[in-house]
Parts: C-alpha cells; structure tokens; sequence
C-alpha cells in the first residue's frame, strides 16, 4: 500500500500548481482574461465546423497490372468520390458518390456503389419517408480505358467474379407507387447530375447469401457483360454464387411454379442451365470448390403440415451425399441447416456441420416463467448465457464427407465441441474442449484442452491439457506450435505424437515475451511470421529480431540484428496467396526505431543473407503497404501527426523512398494553424525513464506560457507519427486543442501490480512536471482528459493531486470492490478476471487482498477531490456499469464539489451516433476552455439541464463554416 508520507508528498507537490479548495472555481489563466489564439501566416484555428469535410481514403488497390490505383475520398459528413488515377501520367477518372469498388481482372473496369447523396438522404429524413419510399443505392461501371461510367440505379447488391469481366447485379423491386423520373435501362450513360440522385450497395464473396428478407419477394437477378454491356435477366432469385473464374453461376430460384423452385447452375460461355434440385423447400449456403467445378448446397425439403420437421440434406451438385441421421455421425445428430459447407482446397473433402435435432415444444405447454436460475454449478454465467442462447440454438458440430470414399466421418461432438475447418488441411485439424474451465474465465483466462482429430478416420489424441494460449498446425500439417505462458517459452511437436515437445525458445537466452509486460496474467509473445517451405523452419519475433528455428532440431538462426540498434524488425508479406516462406527467395521487413519511431523497408535478399539492406527510413510512419498481383508496383501511405497519410506508389518496392504521392485528401489542412509532435523522456516517480508525446501549436513561441491538457491510456509514445485526424468523438481530439492554443502531452504508464492507481500517479505527475519545468507551461492551467482505464486512473489521481485545474474521466471504474463482482453486459461476463488477471492489475481478490481494492477505489478517497471533474458514462454501457459513473458523481455532490455527468440514452461504452459524438466534444470543449482558456462559464454548467429540456441546444450554429470563433 502507498504510505501516507508518499500521499502527502505528492499532495505538496501539486497543490503549489493550483488552486486550492478555499479558492472556488477561479478563472486559471495566467495574468487574467482569455487567452488569445494568435494566427499563423494567415493560418486560422481549427473549428468544430471542421470536422465535416474531412476526408479519408477508403478501399485503395491496384489493379491486377499495377498502372492503376483506385480509391475512395470519403468525408465524414457529405458525399464521397470515387477517384482511379492512372500511374504513367497522372490522369484520374472520378465519380461522384461511388464508393466499394471491385476491379475486374483485367484491369479494365471498375464496378462501384453510387451511394445516396447526402442531400436526397436529408431530404428523405426531414420528410419522414419510409425505408421503402426512400432513395436507394445505385451502381457505377467505370471503363477506365475510356473513362465511359455507365450507371443502374437502385441495386441492392452486386458481386462481381476474381477473374472475369462479368458482374451479377440485384436491382431494387419497384417502388410501389410511380416516379416522376422515367426508369433507367441498364446500358444507358448518364451524367453526373444523375449519378448523384442513384446509389448502390456492392456484396460479395465466395459463397451465397440471402437477397431477399424474410417474407420478401424474390427478386430478379442480372449478369451484364461488361465489355459488351449486353444483360441476361434471371428472374425470382433468391440467392446467388459465382465461381472464382467467372465461368458458372449457381443461384436459388423460388419459381412461381413450386416445382421449379430449386438449385440451378449457368454456364455463362454456352448459356446453358442445369437444374440440380427442383422442389419445394428451402436452400442454403451455396458453395463452389476452389477450381470451381463441383458445386455444395443445403437442401430442406417443405415440412408437412402438423409432421415432423424436415431434415436438411448436403448436396454435391445433384446428388444427395449426407441426409438426415447419416451413417457416421453422431448418435442422435441430424445434418442441420444452421452448418457453414467448406470445401478442402484439395478438393477430397466437404465440411458440413451437423447438431441434435430440436426439440419440439410440448402441446399446450404453459408460458415459461420469466426468472433466471444461477447456480455455482453453471459452467458459464446466465448474463452470459442469455447472450449466447440464440447462438447456442444453432450450435453445430463439424462432419466431413470424404469426396472419394463417400464416406461421412463426424469430427465435433459433444465431447469435442470445437472443431474447426481448415481447407488447407490433408491429415489433421485440431479440437478444443473448454468445458472443464468455463466457469474460470470469470476470474481469470480462458482455457481448454487441445486435441488433434485425424481427418480419415475422426480419432483424436490429447495434445494440451488445460491450456491458456493458441496452438497451431504448420502450413504442411507436420508440426504443431504453441506458446506457454507459464514458461515464456514457443513450444513444438510433431502431429502424431512420436517424438516429446520440443522447447524452441527458451535456450536463446533472448525475451520472446513483451519484455515490458505489466500486467498479473501470463506474458504474450511478440508472435510469429510463419513458416518455410516445407516446414522447414519457424520464423519467430523477440522484441526487435527475427529468427528462423528448426522444429525438429531446434537449431536456430537470427536472421536480423535489431536488438543492438533497437530497432524492430517484424515480416511483411505482400502476396495475399502466399502461405510460406520460401528460403531462397527476399524476405521484406518493416523496421521501427524504438526511440524516435522511424519507420522503414528492408530487403533480405534471401534467409541465408549476412544482412538486411536498407530501402527506405524515415521518422513518419509507413502503412498500407501493397503490391500489384501481376506486376511489381506498390501502394503505400506516409503519415505523421501533422501529414495526412495520402496515398504513394512507386514502379518497385526498392524504390519507395522515391515514390510518387497520388493523392491530396485535405488540401484544407494548409489553412488551419496544425500541431508537431515530439517524444520527451521523463523519470517516474520510481525512477524508470519513460517516453511522451508532446503536441505543440504549429505557432509555438518558447517564450510565452500555454496551457496543458494530459490524455493518456497505457502506452502512447508508439503513436508519435499517428496523424492528428480532426473530428468529434468520445475523447479530446488531440489537434483540435493543440490548434486552438494547447499543449497536449501524452505519457507512457507503466504498472506495478497491485497499485494501478498510484502506478498511473507515479507516471502522468512527473510527466507533467518535466514538461513544467520547460517554462513555457502555465502552472495554473493543467487540465487532464481520459476514458474507460485512463479515466479510472484520472478519477485516482483527482482524489491524490491538486495539479490539475480540470478533469474529465469518462466511464471510470470509481470502486473496485463493487465493480470486481459486476458484469460486462456487452459479453456478459463477469469482471473478476480484469483485476485478478489483466488491466485493473490488483492480482489478487477482495478477500485476498481487500485493502488493495479501498486504496485503489476513488470513492473512498472522494473528500479528497477539488478538481472540477467532468464525466461522461452512458447507460447502455457494456463495459464498465454505469452506476460506477453515478457514484462518483453522486459522492462529489454531496461533498459540493463541481461535478458533471453526461448520460447519452442508449449509447454504450464509447459513443457511436455522430450527432452524440458532436454534442459532447462541443461540451467537453466548452468545459476545457473555460478552466485552461479562461472562456466565459455555459449555461449548462452555469445553472444544469432540466430534464424536461435535455438536448434541446441547437449546436447546428457551431457546427456551420465560421460557427465557432
């Protein structure tokens, strides 16, 4: 426990920094009055109006042959613009509202959604117009060759085939009463003013899903060839798949005529139809095979009135190769309905999923009670429980039918309930069976025992007992990799079982577990990159290096030398395909300097090279890194806190450094005074240096004083190149405040286990206090702002220091000892294991250790409290419980301390509705400025919110152009 020589140390220590609780709620600014935001070169402060025109870039990609890259601007309010920009010279293609974009193969087109203008979706939310009375999405074909856009309006989905040059469409049904604008054919051209009234949604994937809602009409179903833009129209489809060559369509057709309801396939060269299913019933889970020749589906025959339920059935193109209680499943298990179909890559196996038949209710059976029944003898909790019982209904365990033997072999039971489907897998698939241990993940990790089920026979062997961590197959199926936590060490063995595990790690005399780990539960690992060809090796990370380790020797190799540099080497892959290393070939790396964050590319030439050689490095960060399938062009992003992170290209991986910026999202940006960010070290209070991040205005002038807002979590110095991205939100927007006058600083905590609280006092003062012995920060107007675990750390620190002259923590935990028995509402778990095992740190229970939880409980400390303190804690919380808020805040009303509580109705952990997010920055801004800044007090905190009058303001002032001066 913290001694109360400590507690009055810090106390001292801060309380010169502010004003005490005999002084009120003083204006803190340095000499009096507000304090002026000086421009810059012309340059204006950032404003909530902002917010809405700022862009990201969605869905980049290259084409197949690397001479285009197709993006999305997408503004956070407005109207997105779909841009394709040709690489040789620059010319760019554009259309209006078009976003997720599919790419044909070639290169040639690009097919994209025309979203509702924000406009018509306005006007249709001001008219109170019904779903179906509301403008829809459209679809946009681009010809990149010729820059033609053709566009369909009201689709409700499109999928276009990864290697044609064809698209399957499903329009909207017809509106039911008549537009004043005449329908649009499918091949008409239309221009933008058009484009901007249609939209459309894209779909997608390798296997078939619903349409049609339930009770809905079958739709009609079109394939247009793109080059020609000649349409075949199917109608009353149901559901749909293409094969990934685009040659065969499979689709559910819910024909007038019951008879013709069924499965049918198109071969789109020959337009030929085969018919593998008529009948009535219902369809499920269209799926090819990797080559795309053979076709799985689940079929449910039409139930007879007061029989029984009718039982599914796996289809392999026409012919029925599992039905009902197959021979080779389970004792009492059926093929369900509910089951995913899986083909093995290598075509020998099709995975399906088979459960219990339900249970039918009895005739006349009484209404349930509604009350829940818990008992210690219940594996997992009835919150979660309830959460899962839907799930739980359609619970199916896995089955395979072998293509070659026809044969069935069940591999899931309910004594193996976890089996997972691996198509890559030819011998072995690996089980897990938790349920010894359920009722232990209420305090402390999830566990199971592990099993490996032999794929021909379904024969299982015991791997793991009661294990904490991952295990997995090697890509060839020869080896089995796990991590233990209890050793910090990466185990391996062979799939059968021969020979004992082998430890391949724990020799090397380096960490392969995060060195800094601070929490009570077992280390992690930095990971793995994965594997050589033929399983030869293992490509293993410690903290900066990477190895190559023999699984059957254990001889190892460092294959980078990062560790004497401090600089992280971590794997890249750039073939989506690729599932091995091979040896002989370059092996591409991304570094990060670990203290100033630089980040860059290297080269291996191949896993046998001396060295890495150097591509590019730079201290910004490097991201979204991508390569052309046919040709060696790539895409990349460079970001820092004051550069956005556009879009790049270069001709070649080595010649990044070099590359070409594709793309200016914000061009705004050079009209609003930015912030630069820094790392600072500073000493802990337990005298570990520790990295910060300190935000400056772009105008920064050494010789004035600023204010300082401190937010923080855990760790933030790794995000020293993360960009300062505008926009409302549950936390501070870390530019907003910087361009408007602040310093943000943002410390790393480290964490003692069993002083979470004091640790986060430890860490954040002294951070502070460096930064205050700079000169150039107002003692006076130190403000702090965190949310979920900062906050928690917020609401301990206001209740041990008077260094800060405002506050705001939302959704802090402000008693353990009651949140320690509460429930995560959103998994319904309980929260035993976050102090016992992970974030809370306590390592131990209440009963163990009940002092531990009062000192680490603000409420216990609330008559300590005279920082004005700010919270936001929203009812449909699923995290932390809301009524942690409301005791905070209730505690320090009583003690008449300055308190205020944000509850956004329905609104969960973190704020989702933009509207919301836009309310409370507005709000938390108001507040900020008023105690760093020295603005006039708001209404709202000046005299409260009647309930009768909850959010009535109309922000809409603030949030036009020029509303917030």
């Amino acid at each position: 426990m913290k001694s109360p020589l400590l507690f009055s140390l810090v106390l001292s220590l801060s309380l010169g920094a502010s004003a005490s609780a005999q002084d009120g709620l003083p204006t803190r600014v340095n000499g009096g009055g507000t304090v002026s935001i000086p421009s810059v070169g012309g340059k204006r402060a950032l404003r909530h109006s902002d917010y809405a025109g700022w862009k990201s870039i969605a869905s980049p990609q290259l084409t197949r042959d690397g001479k285009w890259a197709i993006y999305v601007l997408a503004p956070q309010e407005g109207d997105s613009v779909l841009i394709a920009r040709r690489l040789a010279d620059g010319l760019e293609r554009r259309i209006l509202l078009g976003t997720g974009p599919s790419v044909t193969a070639s290169g040639k087109f690009v097919v994209c959604t025309l979203a509702v203008s924000k406009k018509d979706a306005d006007a249709a939310r001001a008219a109170k117009k019904s779903p179906t009375d509301s403008p829809k999405p459209g679809m946009a074909i681009l010809n990149l060759e010729t820059g033609d856009v053709a566009s369909v309006p009201r689709v409700r989905r499109f999928v276009v085939p990864e290697k044609s040059e064809l698209v399957a469409y499903v329009p909207e049904p017809a509106p039911p009463t008549p537009r004043t604008t005449p329908a649009t054919t499918a091949r008409d051209d239309e221009d933008d003013d058009q484009q901007r009234r249609q939209g459309g949604r894209p779909g997608g994937g390798a296997r078939a899903t619903g349409l049609t809602a339930p009770g809905e009409a079958p739709t009609n179903l079109v394939i247009r060839t793109l080059s020609a833009g000649l349409e075949e129209t199917i109608e009353r489809v149901t559901s749909f798949v293409w094969n990934k060559r685009g040659a065969k369509l499979a689709y559910v057709s819910d024909a007038t005529d019951d008879a013709k309801d069924g499965v049918y396939v198109r071969e789109i060269a020959s337009g030929k139809t085969e018919a593998l299913a008529t009948g009535p019933g219902e369809i499920k889970n269209l799926t090819f095979d990797e080559p795309g020749e053979r076709i799985a589906f689940l079929r449910t025959p039409k139930a007879k009135p007061d029989g029984p339920a009718a039982v599914s059935s796996v289809f392999l193109g026409a012919v029925e190769v599992a039905s009902g209680a197959a021979s080779g499943l389970p004792k009492g298990f059926v093929v369900s309905d509910n089951g995913a179909l899986r083909f093995s890559r290598d075509g020998k196996r099709l995975y399906f999923g088979a459960a219990p038949p339900p249970k039918p209710a009895p005739k006349d059976a009484p209404e349930p009670i509604a009350v829940d029944i818990w008992a210690t003898t219940d594996g997992m909790l009835q919150t979660q429980q309830k959460l899962r019982a839907e799930a739980e209904k359609r619970r199916t365990f896995l089955a395979e039918y072998q293509i070659e033997s026809k044969k069935i072999v069940a591999l899931a039971d309910a004594s193996l309930p976890e089996v997972a489907a691996d198509e890559f897998a030819t011998r072995f698939v690996l089980g897990t069976d938790p349920r010894a241990y359920l009722a232990e993940t209420s305090w402390d990790q999830g566990f199971s025992d592990v099993f490996t089920v032999d794929l021909d026979t379904g024969a299982r062997r015991k791997v793991l007992t009661k294990h904490g961590a991952s295990v997995t197959l090697s890509p060839d199926g020869k080896s089995l990799l796990w991590w233990s936590g209890a050793e910090r060490a990466w185990f391996t063995q062979d799939v059968e079982g021969k020979t004992a595990p082998r430890n391949l790690s724990g020799g090397l005399k380096v960490a392969f577990h995060e060195e800094d780990w601070d929490t009570p539960g077992p280390a992690a690992p930095y990971g793995v990159a994965g594997w050589t060809k033929n399983d030869s090796e293992v490509l293993l990370y410690d903290r900066f290096d990477v190895w190559a380790v023999s699984p059957k020797t254990g001889l190892a190799r460092k294959l980078t030398a990062g560790r004497a540099n401090h600089i992280a080497f971590r794997a890249v892959r750039l073939d989506p395909d690729e599932r091995v290393y091979d040896p002989a070939k370059p092996l591409i790396l991304k570094s990060t300097d670990d203290g100033t964050k630089a980040e860059g590319l290297w080269r291996l030439a191949s896993l046998a090279a001396p060295a890495a050689e150097k591509i590019f490095v730079r201290e910004e960060s490097l991201g979204g890194l991508q390569k052309a399938r046919d040709a060696e062009t790539v895409l990349f992003t460079r970001e820092k806190f004051d550069v956005f992170p556009d879009l790049w290209s270069a001709p070649s991986l080595t010649a990044v450094a070099t590359g070409t910026k594709l793309s200016d999202a914000n061009p705004q940006q050079k009209e609003i005074v930015w912030g630069r960010a820094e790392q600072i070290r500073y000493r802990t209070g337990w005298g570990k240096e520790l990295p910060a991040i300190l935000i400056k205005p772009e105008n920064f002038d050494p010789t004035k004083t600023y204010p300082l807002i401190v937010n923080f979590y855990e760790k933030s110095a790794t995000g020293l190149h993360r960009y300062g991205r505008p926009g409302p939100g549950t936390s501070i927007n870390l530019l907003r405040y910087a361009s408007n006058g602040y310093l943000v600083l943002q410390p790393d905590v480290e964490y003692r286990e069993g002083y979470p609280g004091e640790s986060a006092l430890q860490c954040v003062v002294p951070a502070v206090q460096e930064v205050l012995r700079s000169g150039y920060v107002d003692p006076k107007r130190i403000g702090v702002q965190g949310h979920s675990w900062g906050a928690y750390q917020i609401a301990y620190m206001v209740t041990r220091t008077n260094l800060f002259a405002a506050a705001e923590a939302g959704a802090a935990v402000s008693d353990m000892v009651s949140a320690y028995g509460g429930i995560r509402y959103e998994s319904g778990m309980s929260r035993q294991f976050q102090y016992e095992k992970t974030q809370s740190r306590i390592g131990a229970t209440p009963w163990q250790k009940p002092l531990a939880y009062l000192e680490n409980s603000p409420i216990f400390w609330a008559d300590k409290v005279q920082t004005p303190y700010l919270t936001i804690h929203n009812d449909a919380d699923g995290a932390v419980p809301w009524t942690q808020g409301i005791e905070f805040f209730t505690a320090l009303r009583r003690l008449g301390q300055e308190s205020y509580l944000f509850n956004y109705n329905g609104e969960a952990h973190n704020l989702v509705n933009r509207a919301n997010q836009k309310h409370w920055t507005v709000h938390m801004a108001e507040f900020f400025d008023h105690y760093l800044l020295g603005k006039p007090r708001p209404a709202w905190m000046e005299k409260g919110v009647p309930f009768l009058e909850r959010g009535t303001r109309d922000l809409r002032p603030v949030y036009s152009p020029g509303g917030e001066k």
